[in-house]
């Protein structure tokens, strides 16, 4: 799980829409893995200057394959701090000490929904099994008019349980009256300098890169709980429409 140059551009322009008291909920702890020279363009100079650095960056930079010469690991709360939001960190395990411990398989706790201008899925839906429910604490967590972004793979093969579609996103979102705010982008490539190209939602398409990942971004527009979706190709099929 990693926050790499084109999900801080993403969270960078969302928490410009938060004001000065803005809140992120991530899935899990994310390392933010970005180049000093992607950091400064992204967020700017007073930013890249502010940010506190981990001290335990050469094995983190390790176990995402990278080697020492990729440079200092931004600490992921110091950085959106700078950003203006102030963050929360839930996973099955506090493994690092201050994670509140929520199992995404089940109902969202009360305590955390409509709290955030910002959740942050950077790559835990695939490891939960009930992705139904997962789905709906995402969109539960947000406060209206706030957003969901999501990292997830396309064919990263047995990384998880599940690998998705482009389809999954749209028909859940912007089908229930959530629209994606950001094209549905396919990344793919090294961490440091990662691509994307831009999907649509459910024409078929070839040729995706090995272990490519979706990012989605949507905006939360009410708090009515999203239906469960029939798949857009079988809405256009006549005699399937309801």
């Amino acid at each position: 799980m990693a926050i790499n140059a084109v999900a801080l551009d993403i969270l960078a322009k969302l928490a410009r829409n938060c004001g000065d008291s803005g809140r992120l909920l991530s899935f899990g702890y994310p390392d933010v893995l970005v180049t000093a020279e992607r950091l400064r363009g992204t967020c700017g100079e007073q930013v890249a200057a502010s940010v506190e650095y981990r001290s335990d960056a050469p094995g983190i930079l390790r176990w995402h394959g990278l080697d020492a010469s990729a440079g200092g690991v931004p600490e992921t709360r110091s950085l959106l701090k700078c950003l203006g939001v102030d963050s929360d960190f839930i996973d099955i395990a506090p493994s690092r000490g201050f994670e509140k411990q929520v199992d995404l398989n089940q109902a969202a706790p009360p305590e955390l929904v409509g709290q955030y201008d910002i959740v942050y899925d950077g790559g835990t839906m695939e490891h939960c099994f009930n992705v139904g429910q997962v789905m709906r604490n995402a969109f539960a967590f947000a406060k209206v008019g706030g957003f969901i972004v999501h990292v997830n793979p396309l064919n990263y093969f047995n990384h998880g349980f599940f690998n998705f579609n482009p389809t999954f996103y749209y028909d859940w979102y912007a089908r229930n009256g959530h629209p994606l705010v950001f094209p549905l982008y396919a990344m793919f490539g090294p961490l440091l300098d990662p691509k994307v190209t831009v999907l649509d939602p459910y024409k078929p398409f070839k040729g995706a890169a090995e272990r490519t990942v979706l990012v989605v971004v949507a905006q939360k527009k009410s708090a009515a709980e999203p239906a469960w979706p029939m798949q857009g190709k079988y809405r256009a099929t006549p005699g399937l429409k309801t």
